[in-house]
């Protein structure tokens, strides 16, 4: 059994972002403690004027600072949630008693862990629903304010199968978090069609200010 532990990148790391750099902290600690084995960092070329991708600025950072036992890789050709779990497949080559945990910001837990359940597991939209209604029932309908978005599920985790989504409370702009909260809808339903996934990628491209 191996242990492996997935940071999915929020932007290119500057350890003078005092919630960005408190996640990757986390995710340092959560790693050294349970003596992971693998470590993934996700996210690539998300700023055109930044020469690192956001894996790679994480890794600069992370490397110095986890158990040298842990082996560290990196996914650069992401730019959104659902690709850096497409693309993470091939290099988790996951095992059915390999103990799998994710981090990312609770704002879009949910949706990372339909991405999963969908590229990782191959589980069909209706298989999906029914475990994502669920949870927002029980987690979302409590909360009120924009700001308060993700607070219920942060370190609370979302949980299939061998893999778990650790929800971690970065503390966005009440425009960045109706922004997720939106995009979420779209980058979902593009799962299924694939004209509004070209839109939706050329729309996050120009976005970022990169070339189609």
């Amino acid at each position: 059994m191996a242990r492996i532990a997935v940071l999915l990148g929020n932007g290119v790391f500057d350890s003078n972002m005092k919630n960005y750099k408190e996640y990757v902290d986390e995710f340092v600690e959560f790693a050294n403690k349970n003596r992971i084995d693998k470590a993934i960092i996700c996210g690539g070329h998300t700023n055109a004027k930044a020469k690192l991708s956001e894996a790679s600025s994480i890794q600069r950072y992370i490397e110095p600072r986890l158990n040298k036992r842990t082996k560290l890789l990196t996914e650069e050709k992401s730019i959104t949630a659902s690709q850096s779990i497409k693309f993470t497949k091939p290099l988790l080559k996951l095992k059915k008693k390999d103990d799998v945990s994710v981090f990312c910001n609770s704002v879009v837990a949910v949706k990372v862990m339909w991405f999963i359940m969908h590229y990782w597991f191959g589980l069909t939209r209706k298989e999906i629903e029914d475990d994502a209604l669920n949870y927002i029932a029980l987690y979302y309908s409590k909360r009120n304010g924009v700001d308060d978005i993700g607070k219920g599920i942060a370190h609370t985790g979302v949980l299939y199968e061998n893999v778990e989504v650790h929800p971690c409370h970065i503390v966005p702009s009440v425009e960045n978090a109706i922004a997720q909260q939106l995009v979420s809808l779209v980058d979902v339903a593009a799962l299924y069609t694939p004209s509004l996934y070209n839109r939706f990628l050329n729309a996050t491209k120009k976005r970022y200010g990169l070339k189609k």
